[in-house]
């Protein structure tokens, strides 16, 4: 059976990137439509994530744990960080999206804002090391490819 996590994490890292470009340029030009676009970045992403989360774990339990995987131990280090970071970015923007529903004005407000500003740039950061690391599992161990 063909790996279904590459199909489901295109759109999360697009959204949530996308939340935090379009927070920034709301910050710049105080413009609602790109705060309320951003929320709904946020919230797609954050579901997305969840859903990209899930489908990779069901990948690596059937490439890993079948009677024809590989038993290296270093491959199954680099895809336990995968999933680790995986469900730490699911946390932190879970995080950022239960901070903004809960305070709807929270770009608004000097002091919120600051706390909320620090998940999304880490929940970016986690993104593009997570990125990093799927990538580093297909293109230089080959985990998936040719299955």
């Amino acid at each position: 059976m063909y790996p279904i996590h590459p199909f489901t994490v295109h759109f999360p890292i697009a959204l949530l990137l996308a939340n935090g470009l379009l927070t920034i340029l709301y910050l710049r030009q105080r413009e609602p439509s790109l705060e309320t676009s951003a929320y709904h970045c946020l919230a797609l992403g954050w579901l997305g994530a969840c859903l990209a989360t899930v489908s990779g774990l069901i990948d690596a339990v059937r490439q890993l744990a079948g009677p024809e995987s590989p038993r290296d131990n270093a491959l199954i280090g680099w895809v336990n960080a995968h999933a680790i970071v995986g469900v730490a970015t699911v946390v932190v923007y879970g995080q950022a999206l239960r901070r903004r529903r809960q305070h709807p004005a929270i770009l608004d407000d000097q002091h919120a804002r600051k706390g909320y500003l620090r998940l999304l740039v880490f929940g970016s950061l986690l993104i593009v090391l997570n990125g990093w690391l799927g990538g580093h599992l297909v293109y230089v161990l080959r985990l998936g490819v040719g299955q």
